[in-house]
C-alpha cells in the first residue's frame, strides 16, 4: 500500500467513524483502494455518491452523483471534509466560514455552491448569506458564538498581529467540536528562485499547513491534531516537510497545554502593563501589536523570548536599539537561556527572517569584522568560547571550504522556538526554519547528512543502513527522496560519471559516495556496502544495464524484471545512481545551448543548496560576478554532483599542481579549462557539423567535460593571466556542464569576451 492509499484509507476510516458517532444519514459505504462509495436518502429516493481519488489525492479529487442525471464535481479537499460537507448540505442551518475562505488562493472548495442542486443554482437563501463577512476579514462574531477554548482565540489573534491576517485562515465545525487552521507559509522570501525550480516549487505560491484542532479543548485535547502539508506543486519536499512537522507537533504536543499558553500570555500582557507604569503611557491594542512583532522579529534571529522582551523594554520598545543592545551587551549574548516556564529548547534559530523583514544569512568575509547588525544569525560573543558543535562562522579560518556555512544554518534550523508567543507562531516559526535548510537532512530519519563540502541541493536519503532499508526495501519517504534526474539523457549521463569514477585508477578517493544498495534475494543484508567495498561487482552490475536508448524502449512496468534477468543488482544500483544524485540537472533544448561548446551534450547544472546560494546572491550584489571554466574529468563528477566542488589543494584529492595557490582552479578560456579535464590538443574552431548530433552519450574511454561556473569578483580571487583561483568554494557555483565525446571539442574562447558574456548572461537567466 503506498502512502497515498494508506491516508485515503486513514481518512476513509475517519469519516465513517464520524457518520456513525453522529448519525449522519449515509449507509451503504464500499470502499476500494481509489474510491468511496455511499448512499442517502434525498426526496424519498436514495441516491448514490462515489468519491474518486488520484495519485496527487487529496488534489483532484472527484465527486459523481448518481441521481437522475450523473454529474460530477471536483475537490482538493481530504474525504472527511467531502462527506463532512455534504452532510452540512443536507442539514439544517450551516457552518460559520470565512468570506477569505472562498478566494482563489484559498485551498477549500466552496462547499455551499458545490452540492446546490441544479434547479437552485440562480437562487440565494438568506441562510446562505448568514455565511459571508461584508469586512472580507475572518468571521470573529461566528467564533464567539460556539463554545470556542480562549486560548485558541487569543493564539490565532498572536499570530495574526505579528504575521498579518493573511498567514492565516479557518473554518470550524461545531457540531463535531473541530477547528481546521491553514496556516500560510510565503516561499518567497525563504527560497531563491533557482532553489524552488530545482525543488520543484512555485516560490509564488505559499505552503499550506492545515492542523485539524479541537475547538473547545485545544492543546487540551489527548491526541496532536491532524496535520496536512499543501502546495500547488508536486513536490517531493511537501511529504518532507509533512513527516517533519508531524514529529515537531507529536513531540510538543506533550509539552504545550491551555494553562502553559495562558500563563505565558498572562505574563506578557503583566510586562505590558509595567511598560505603562513605568512610561505613564497606556499600551493600546496597535502599540501591543507591534511589540509582539518586534518580539517575533528579534527571536527570528536567533534570541530568547525573554531576551527579546527585556531588551525591548529597556529600550523603550525601539527595535533597532534593542537589537544593538543584545549585540552589544555581553551579558544578553551569551546565548539562549531557557526560562522556568520555556517548553524544550528556548529559542527560535536564525531562521530565515519573514517577507517584511531583512532576511540576513549571508556573511561577506570583508563585512566580518564591521561592527554592524550584520551578524544577527549570532548571539554568541567573539571572546565566547564556542562548543566542539558549533561552527565559528566569524572566525577567518580556511575551514569553510570543508564546513561550509550552510551547515551551521541546518544546525540552527532544528531548535524548538519558544512558545511564548503562543502555539500557533511556533508551528509557523518551525516551519520557516525548517523548509530552506530540508535538503540538509536526510528524507527518512531527519539526521543531518554528512558530506565533505557539507549539504547539497537535492532531498535525499542518507548512507546510514536502517534508512537505506527503509527507503529500498519498503519504500519510506519514496515521493519525498524523488528522482532528481529529469529525463532519460541525466540519467544517461549520471550511469556515464559513476562507470567513469569505479574504473579510475584513484577510484579509491574519487569514487565517493560509494553505493550502498540492498541484497535483493535477502533484505537483511547489503549487496554494495561502503564499509567494504566491491569495485569489480559495481562495474559488472554497471555493465549488465543496457544503454539507456534500449531501457527507454522497455515499459516502465516491465523495466525491474527486464534489468532482474540480466542481473540482480542492475535495478537497484540503476535506482542508487538517480536517487543519490543531488544537483539540479536538465539537458538543455537545442535552442537553448551554448553554440560556441559545439556540443549537442549540454547541461544545467545548480546544486548550491539554499544557505549557499542565499550567500552567493548576497556576496554577488556587493562584489559583482563574472564566469569561468573549471576542467576536471568526468569521474571527478560522480562526486563533484553528490558532494559538492571543493577545494582539493593540498589534499588527496588533487590531481594537477598548485602552483598558484589553493583554491578552486578556474580560467576565463575555455582552451585551458579543456587541458585540465584532459581533452589535449589544438583548440580551433570547428564547424557545426562536427557536432554529434546523438541523443545519448557513447559511453567511450575518450569522454571528457568542463563546466561553466559563476564566480565572484572578490578582492581574493586570484587571477594570473589565464589561470584563476578562488580560495573560498562559497564563492563558485556551477552554472553549466559540458561533454565531449570522441573527435569532439569547442572553441578557443575567453568568457570576458562581450560577446561571449551577453551568450552566457541570457543563457543563465533561462536556468531551465
Amino acid at each position: 500500500m503506498t502512502l497515498r492509499q494508506q491516508r485515503f484509507a486513514e481518512d476513509v476510516n475517519s469519516a465513517i467513524a464520524l457518520c456513525e458517532q453522529y448519525g449522519w444519514p449515509f449507509t451503504d459505504f464500499h470502499q476500494t483502494d481509489n474510491s468511496l462509495s455511499f448512499a442517502y436518502i434525498k426526496n424519498n429516493n436514495k441516491q448514490t455518491v462515489t468519491i474518486s481519488i488520484s495519485e496527487d489525492y487529496p488534489e483532484n479529487t472527484f465527486i459523481t452523483w448518481h441521481e437522475n442525471q450523473e454529474h460530477s464535481d471536483h475537490s482538493n479537499d481530504t474525504i472527511k471534509n467531502i462527506v463532512m460537507a455534504i452532510n452540512r448540505e443536507m442539514s439544517v442551518g450551516g457552518v460559520e466560514r470565512s468570506d477569505s475562505m472562498d478566494t482563489d488562493n484559498s485551498c477549500y472548495e466552496d462547499c455551499q455552491e458545490r452540492f446546490v442542486q441544479d434547479s437552485d443554482e440562480n437562487e440565494e437563501s438568506e441562510d446562505d448569506t448568514d455565511f459571508i463577512d461584508d469586512d472580507n476579514h475572518l468571521l470573529e462574531a461566528g467564533f464567539d458564538e460556539v463554545e470556542t477554548n480562549p486560548v485558541l482565540s487569543r493564539d490565532m489573534e498572536k499570530l495574526w498581529g505579528c504575521y498579518g491576517r493573511d498567514v492565516m485562515e479557518y473554518r470550524t465545525f461545531e457540531s463535531i467540536d473541530e477547528v481546521d487552521v491553514e496556516i500560510k507559509v510565503s516561499l518567497a522570501s525563504l527560497l531563491e528562485k533557482e532553489i524552488a525550480e530545482a525543488w520543484n516549487l512555485d516560490r509564488l505560491q505559499p505552503m499550506v499547513i492545515r492542523l485539524n484542532l479541537s475547538l473547545s479543548q485545544y492543546l487540551d485535547s489527548p491526541k496532536p491534531p491532524v496535520l496536512q502539508v499543501m502546495h500547488t506543486s508536486k513536490s517531493g519536499i511537501v511529504s518532507q516537510l509533512q513527516k517533519v512537522l508531524n514529529d515537531f507537533i507529536s513531540e510538543q504536543w506533550n509539552r504545550v497545554s491551555n494553562s502553559l499558553i495562558k500563563r505565558l500570555f498572562d505574563e506578557a500582557e503583566q510586562a505590558d502593563r509595567q511598560i505603562t507604569t513605568s512610561t505613564h503611557q497606556p499600551l493600546d491594542e496597535a502599540t501591543r501589536t507591534v511589540h509582539d512583532r518586534n518580539i517575533a522579529r528579534l527571536m527570528e534571529m536567533g534570541f530568547t523570548a525573554d531576551q527579546a522582551s527585556n531588551a525591548l523594554m529597556l529600550n523603550n520598545g525601539d527595535l533597532l536599539l534593542a537589537v544593538n543592545y543584545l549585540m552589544g551587551n555581553p551579558a544578553s549574548c551569551m546565548g539562549p537561556t531557557v526560562n522556568s516556564h520555556d517548553v524544550g529548547s528556548s529559542s527560535s534559530s536564525s531562521a530565515k527572517g519573514h517577507a517584511p523583514f531583512h532576511r540576513q544569512t549571508s556573511h561577506p568575509m570583508a563585512a566580518r569584522h564591521d561592527k554592524k547588525v550584520s551578524r544577527l544569525h549570532s548571539v554568541e560573543s567573539r571572546s565566547q568560547q564556542k562548543g566542539a558543535d558549533i561552527i565559528d562562522l566569524t572566525s577567518d579560518g580556511d575551514d569553510l571550504t570543508l564546513v561550509p556555512a550552510s551547515t551551521w544554518f541546518g544546525k540552527k534550523s532544528k531548535r524548538i522556538p519558544s512558545p511564548n508567543l503562543g502555539f500557533l507562531i511556533q508551528v509557523y516559526q518551525y516551519t520557516r526554519q525548517r523548509i530552506p535548510t530540508l535538503n540538509e537532512f536526510c528524507v527518512v530519519c531527519d539526521d543531518a547528512h554528512v558530506f565533505q563540502n557539507g549539504a547539497m541541493l537535492k532531498p535525499s536519503v542518507c548512507s546510514r543502513e536502517l534508512c537505506v532499508f527503509a527507503f529500498q526495501t519498503l519504500g519510506v519517504m519514496a515521493d519525498a527522496a524523488e528522482s532528481v534526474a529529469t529525463g532519460a539523457e541525466v540519467v544517461d549521463l549520471l550511469i556515464a560519471m559513476t562507470r567513469s569514477a569505479c574504473a579510475s585508477g584513484r577510484r579509491d578517493v574519487i569514487f565517493s559516495p560509494y553505493p550502498t544498495v540492498v541484497d535483493p534475494t535477502k533484505s537483511t543484508e547489503l549487496a554494495l556496502n561502503p564499509k567494504s567495498k566491491d569495485y569489480e561487482k559495481v562495474k559488472k552490475t554497471l555493465t549488465s544495464i543496457p544503454p539507456i536508448a534500449e531501457l527507454v524502449q522497455i515499459e516502465p512496468g516491465a523495466l525491474k524484471r527486464k534489468l532482474d534477468e540480466r542481473n540482480p543488482l542492475a535495478y537497484p544500483l540503476l535506482q542508487w545512481v538517480i536517487s543519490s544524485n543531488r544537483s539540479h540537472i536538465v539537458k538543455l533544448p537545442e535552442h537553448r545551448r551554448l553554440p560556441f561548446m559545439r556540443t549537442s551534450h549540454q547541461y544545467l547544472l545548480l546544486n548550491s543548496p539554499p544557505a549557499k546560494e542565499k550567500v552567493f546572491q548576497d556576496l554577488k550584489k556587493q562584489y559583482g560576478s563574472t564566469f569561468a571554466f573549471h576542467g576536471s574529468g568526468i569521474e571527478n563528477w560522480h562526486s563533484i554532483i553528490r558532494e559538492g566542488l571543493v577545494v582539493g589543494s593540498g589534499t588527496k584529492l588533487q590531481v594537477n599542481g598548485a602552483a598558484h595557490g589553493k583554491g578552486i582552479y578556474l580560467s576565463p578560456n575555455s582552451s585551458t579549462s579543456f587541458n585540465y579535464s584532459r581533452m589535449y590538443g589544438t583548440h580551433r574552431q570547428k564547424s557545426k557539423t562536427s557536432e554529434s548530433g546523438a541523443r545519448f552519450l557513447d559511453h567511450g574511454i575518450s569522454m571528457n567535460c568542463i563546466a561553466l561556473c559563476e564566480v565572484i569578483t572578490h578582492p581574493n580571487l586570484k587571477k594570473n593571466s589565464s589561470i584563476w583561483v578562488s580560495p573560498e568554494s562559497d564563492h563558485v557555483c556551477t552554472r553549466f556542464f559540458f561533454v565531449y565525446e570522441c573527435g569532439q571539442c569547442g572553441e578557443d574562447i575567453c568568457t570576458q569576451n562581450a560577446t561571449y558574456m551577453k551568450v552566457i548572461q541570457e543563457a543563465v537567466n533561462f536556468r531551465t
